[in-house]
């Protein structure tokens, strides 16, 4: 290779690397058929399907993937889950609010109550109890 054929090449490779150096890239958690996790630019987190196209804005505080159906509950996780790794149960109170998302079919069941989200759970034949985490990213 030629002196005058290798510089313009180093370049083009160098501009090559550097430009997906500097392009972030928001971490996500995949979920089934197509369905993921994603942060919001308000902090919360958001369930998105194909190129940003929120189904739940969320935000959402904590989650569980059974089969193909994604449930969680609604708002801002606890505190705790900020400390600690997800292995704390999340433990809504009487305010909270739940969804059921199956991704099968794309049905969407959102602000249900503790009994309306164990009754439609318990509709999907879904085990009984579920046990909700608050996601977690990495940093």
């Amino acid at each position: 290779m030629s002196g005058r054929a290798f510089i313009p090449g180093l370049a083009i490779v160098f501009l090559s690397v550097s430009a997906c150096a500097a392009a972030p890239t928001a971490s996500v958690i995949a979920l089934p058929n197509g369905y993921y996790l994603e942060p919001t630019k308000s902090g919360g987190l958001a369930v998105e399907k194909g190129r940003g196209h929120e189904v739940i804005p969320g935000p959402v505080a904590a989650y569980a993937v059974v089969s193909q159906v994604v449930t969680g509950a609604l708002g801002e996780p606890p505190s705790l889950s900020r400390h600690y790794t997800n292995d704390l149960p999340f433990k809504g109170t009487a305010d909270t609010r739940y969804f059921v998302l199956d991704t099968r079919t794309g049905k969407l069941d959102s602000g249900l109550d503790e009994e309306a989200w164990k009754m439609r759970m318990s509709a999907l034949n879904l085990p009984s109890p579920i046990e909700l985490h608050s996601p977690i990213f990495p940093e």
